[in-house]
């Protein structure tokens, strides 16, 4: 089965690589047939609804499709003919919706062009159709297929920081907390360490995608406050614990699976005087120390130069730049600890 999703063209590469995290999370072999910042469309033989819980754990896209048909923008002939060649999957009500990325094309033509084939026996509802059309307007082509979930990614919105009962201002977004949480593959079950936890933004987003969870902070305020926040959520972590990042082995008596974590940075941030390059440095070593051989490690730094220093101890996968506001951007980089 071909399937398709419509990406929210956030942070570059970063939609596309936390797609194919999440089906490798999930042990899902697949082939990937078109991949661009509008769209990941891949195929596989996994059941449908392994690709539903792959699409409800991942924050970048808006749509997981099954995959009709594609052809080139401003081509009547054969948008017409290959609708007629692809009917809906199930009997009952239609509707044809569409998200347009392209300036010039009008995407009103093309819809009423395909309504004219999917809507000619069918009943149109456009509140609760059993069959919804999606079509995906790109600058170059038309991407046609029918929709199976839709992501919600308001959810995100609602467990932004100040909606948690223990805030602070120095909180990642959730919807970058889940792509970070699934940039590390972690599937359920595994766990996720967070040793500069904060506020928890990490671990709530670890922890509702079904992983167990441990976090730890240099501050105890910190720790008492994710503690909060994962109860309000319904959360229960296996372990919390105050402690510096050079202490954390002896915490923790065994492996962890991956390590998701956003470093400290910039003078809000509590080091305990310590300089931020010897706090980085102790930090690598224990994460190096405390991660299972072949685990991954998602680590937000704030230069390129400390990149650079991370790669003496872990293999680098991939990094993302996020801008975080106009004077910083911050670099999540995916590394692996070597067998």
């Amino acid at each position: 089965m071909r399937y398709f999703l419509e990406l929210s063209k956030e942070y570059g590469d970063l939609p596309s690589a936390e797609i194919t995290s999440c089906l490798e999370a999930n042990n899902i072999s697949f082939l990937t047939f078109c991949s661009t910042r509008d769209i990941f469309g891949f195929q596989t033989s996994a059941t449908e609804k392994m690709i539903q819980q792959v699409a409800n754990r991942i924050s970048f896209a808006y749509m997981l499709n099954t995959f009709f048909f594609d052809c080139p923008i401003n081509d009547d002939k054969t948008l017409i003919q290959r609708a007629t060649e692809h009917p809906p999957r199930t009997k009952g009500s239609l509707v044809v919706r569409y998200r347009n990325r392209s300036e010039t094309v009008d995407s009103q033509q093309i819809v009423e062009k395909l309504a004219s084939i999917y809507a000619k026996h069918r009943k149109v509802s456009l509140h609760k159709p059993d069959n919804e059309i999606r079509v995906l307007i790109t600058p170059n082509r038309i991407y046609v297929g029918q929709r199976i979930v839709k992501i919600h990614r308001e959810q995100f919105e609602q467990r932004k920081a100040q909606y948690r009962p223990f805030f602070s201002p120095i909180s990642l977004h959730p919807k970058i907390a889940r792509a970070l949480v699934n940039l590390s593959q972690v599937s359920i079950g595994q766990t996720v360490y967070d040793p500069f936890c904060g506020t928890g933004g990490i671990l709530i987003e670890a922890g509702l995608i079904g992983a167990r969870i441990i976090g730890s902070d240099v501050s105890t305020k910190m720790v008492e406050g994710t503690e909060k926040n994962l109860s309000f959520y319904k959360l229960k972590p296996e372990k919390l614990f105050t402690a510096d990042i050079g202490e954390i082995t002896q915490y923790i008596d065994r492996k962890v699976d991956v390590v998701v974590t956003d470093f400290p940075y910039g003078k809000a941030t509590t080091t305990m005087g310590e300089s931020l390059d010897r706090l980085y440095a102790r930090a690598f070593e224990s994460i190096y120390e405390i991660l299972k051989p072949g685990g991954r490690a998602v680590l937000g730094l704030p230069s390129k130069d400390i990149i650079q220093t991370v790669k003496n101890y872990f293999l680098l996968k991939a990094t993302f730049a996020i801008p975080v506001h106009r004077s910083l951007t911050r670099y999540f980089s995916v590394l692996e600890k070597q067998p």
